[in-house]
């Protein structure tokens, strides 16, 4: 699946974002098991909440972090996410 830049993002049916404190680090749930996330892609993530498109989660994600020019690696992350069944794109 590509990324639509213009769809919003949204975790897949079945996923579950959380903190897990034992691992001190986010993971993605499934009823299979879990993901364990880097920083990064949590970040990322927690911004696809159904209502942002790619440009508010870069124009987020920059702000939150006081930098430009993160578009590139978010939209390399959103498309492994997308390919690996993690998130769903709609209106």
């Amino acid at each position: 699946m590509s990324l639509i830049i213009d769809q919003p993002l949204q975790l897949a049916t079945g996923y579950r974002l959380q903190w897990e404190e034992a691992q001190q680090m986010f993971v993605l749930l499934y009823p299979e098991g879990l993901i364990e996330l880097n920083q990064s892609s949590a970040e990322i993530l927690q911004v696809c909440d159904g209502n942002n498109t790619l440009a508010n989660i870069v124009q987020t994600l920059e702000t939150k972090f006081e930098t430009t020019g993160l578009e590139g690696d978010i939209i390399n992350f959103l498309n492994i996410a997308l390919d690996n069944g993690w998130l769903t794109q709609g209106a």
